[in-house]
């Protein structure tokens, strides 16, 4: 007998958005691409890297519609995200999401370990 189970089909995403902030259509596909797989039951790893950390601070410069939406991910089962930064760039991360640092070797892991890994 197989397994029917709704999360027999969920496999674990690690989807990383570090594009370039003067076009947020990159941004923007990613974060719909989190949403989307984590409405469908999908574990999702969310990583915010390069220009995509611009979305973490606490007061968007750009891009606020986006910054507004990814408030939402915990509705979508994405209750932490992470920072890939080294020390210099850590800034005060927004407050109304888990902001949890990741190395780049935690991050090789990660993606070792997905069995879907897109980065935008």
């Amino acid at each position: 007998m197989s397994d029917l189970s709704p999360n027999s089909n969920s496999k674990d995403w690690l989807i990383t958005l570090s594009g370039k902030a003067q076009s947020s259509t990159a941004l923007q596909a990613g974060a719909d691409l989190a949403l989307a797989a984590g409405a469908f039951g999908q574990r999702v790893t969310l990583v915010f890297a390069g220009e995509g950390l611009a979305l973490l601070t606490s007061e968007p410069n750009r891009h606020e519609s986006l910054h507004r939406l990814l408030g939402s991910l915990p509705y979508y089962e994405i209750d932490r995200v992470y920072a890939l930064a080294s020390h210099n760039e850590a800034v005060p991360y927004r407050d109304d999401l888990a902001v949890l640092p990741m190395s780049q070797s935690e991050w090789s892991a990660a993606e070792a370990a997905a069995d879907i890994v897109v980065n935008y």
